[in-house]
């Protein structure tokens, strides 16, 4: 380990515990509907929703506004 490791080291414990203790009632305060950050369901998922979504409103023939999000440029990524 490098000793620059251990500067945040009790931010890290500190994040840890909330972490834990937020996951007993995230399920409460995120609405059912949402798909990400609750434990088995993923945003993967999301693409099976608009999937339907947009099937259903090519059997109506109706018209809608769908709007596209990088999920890459959201989370932080080192190439």
């Amino acid at each position: 380990m490098r000793p620059i490791s251990l500067v945040d080291c009790m931010y890290k414990i500190v994040s840890k515990i909330m972490s834990l203790r937020l996951k007993k009632v995230l399920h409460k305060v995120i609405e059912g509907r949402q798909l990400a950050f609750l434990e088995g369901r993923g945003l993967t998922d999301n693409v099976l929703v608009v999937n339907e979504v947009l099937d259903e409103v090519n059997r109506r023939k109706t018209s809608c506004i769908v709007f596209k999000v990088d999920y890459e440029k959201v989370n932080d990524s080192v190439k």
